[in-house]
């Protein structure tokens, strides 16, 4: 009988980690960090902007991997330039 609850309860926690991953609640939390498309810094519209929020857990993440250069910090967010949209985005 312990181990039919000891089961259970280990299901229940998995299918829990799954609903957790695709509704993405640990970015909607802000415990990782995530991007999203923004517009050019200056008047320069070559390539792809992103800005990044910092995750409490991971920080901002890391677009050098895809060929991308950081263009600084403004307003809490490290705003990338990418030489081509990326086809996945941190965080989504």
């Amino acid at each position: 009988m312990v181990l039919v609850k000891i089961l259970l309860v280990g299901v229940a926690l998995v299918v829990l980690m799954g609903v957790a991953q695709t509704q993405r609640w640990p970015q909607k939390a802000g415990v990782v960090g995530k991007c999203a498309v923004t517009r050019p810094a200056n008047s320069s519209s070559d390539g792809a902007w992103y800005a990044c929020k910092q995750g409490l857990l991971t920080g901002f993440p890391a677009l050098e991997a895809d060929g991308c250069q950081s263009a600084g910090l403004f307003k809490h967010q490290e705003v990338w330039r990418c030489p081509a949209p990326l086809t996945s985005l941190p965080g989504y």
